[in-house]
């Protein structure tokens, strides 16, 4: 009898026990949003342009784009004059130097993803180098193109938001100047075989590649044979964004294999002139990643224009704000713009 009743309060429980089904987990997604501009290029008119009484401002010459690249996550630039201050000589074309004052702007802006690998990077030699290392050093930012010694990697690995980044700058050349007593890491000169080993010591630590490429040549609107190659090179390697600079000019963006390539960025800001050196773009990338699978979409870009009032006051717009004041015809200059930017990539959305 005992037997029975336990069997029947067994069989009570078992029927009105709550069942505990597995609940799938969510995906865990995250996102980075980046943003790239050119050549942040200090021409003396440029720097004159921001003295204020014994030093230099060049926040107002960022204001009107500052909320826009405020909204990225990553917002990438090629500072290309060495940030070597004032105490060593400031000095503009051919030979560059700039004040740190200009580092203070762009931080502000929200930059945070700098090269400094470059033709111009060897300008002012060791002491310029050094002395911009230690400038960016003191900033919150990542920057490539440039170490202290041999020792220490050209490329940098940070992690924003859940996503794993590598970044690495090279540059083609150093305009001729020898690197000092052979100090080959005071500016990363590009090769194929170097990319490789760079790229193969991080692959598998990373999420996301950028490479920073100066490269190509000035003044020309189309990429040359050694970009194309490079490029593909680089895409067989797993990079995944490679960002140009160089020419001054805007350049088409590609989508090689899954490799965003955007040739030139053009000007970011500078002191030459000529309508196509004064016209740059903004361009960005939504990064996703969902359970380890990373997606790069919504290639963008904004067109940039360097306003400036008798070669003195220079500030950044934004080229479809203009109005026919500022600029005669910049319609027409947007619309020759963008059939250029999505001449390889007709899903380049260009605003």
């Amino acid at each position: 009898m005992k037997k029975v009743l336990f069997f029947l309060i067994f069989i009570l429980f078992s029927c009105s026990a709550p069942k505990f089904e597995k609940v799938p987990e969510e995906d865990e997604t995250y996102v980075v949003r980046l943003v790239a501009v050119g050549d942040n290029l200090i021409h003396s008119n440029v720097y004159e342009a921001a003295v204020i009484d014994n030093s230099y401002d060049f926040h107002p010459m960022f204001e009107d784009i500052k909320p826009y690249i405020k909204t990225f996550d990553l917002a990438f630039v090629n500072q290309e004059t060495i940030l070597g201050g004032s105490e060593i000589g400031l000095s503009s074309y051919p030979c560059f130097n700039s004040p740190y004052e200009v580092g203070d702007a762009l931080v502000d802006a929200g930059f945070n993803l700098i090269s400094i690998a470059n033709n111009h990077t060897l300008d002012r030699g060791e002491k310029g180098v050094l002395n911009a290392l230690d400038y960016w050093d003191s900033k919150d930012v990542i920057y490539s193109g440039a170490t202290r010694d041999e020792k220490t990697p050209q490329i940098k690995t940070f992690t924003k938001n859940n996503i794993k980044f590598a970044f690495v700058a090279y540059t083609y050349g150093t305009n001729g100047i020898s690197h000092p007593n052979g100090k080959m890491h005071l500016a990363n000169l590009y090769d194929d075989e170097i990319a490789a080993e760079d790229i193969e010591s991080i692959r598998d630590e990373v999420d996301v590649i950028i490479v920073s490429m100066h490269w190509g040549e000035e003044y020309q609107d189309m990429p040359n044979d050694t970009q194309a190659k490079q490029a593909q090179y680089l895409s067989s390697l797993g990079v995944d964004i490679i960002l140009g600079h160089h020419p001054h000019v805007i350049q088409p963006v590609d989508l090689i294999d899954k490799t965003y390539v955007v040739y030139s960025l053009g000007n970011f800001l500078s002191g030459q002139v000529g309508i196509d050196r004064i016209i740059g773009m903004a361009f960005s990338l939504t990064i996703t990643k969902t359970n380890e699978e990373i997606e790069i979409t919504n290639p963008e870009a904004k067109l940039l224009y360097h306003y400036r009032d008798n070669n003195k006051d220079f500030h950044i717009k934004f080229l479809t704000e203009l109005n026919s004041e500022i600029l005669e015809d910049y319609l027409y200059y947007y619309e020759k713009k963008a059939k250029l930017i999505t001449k390889f990539n007709k899903n380049v959305i260009v605003k």
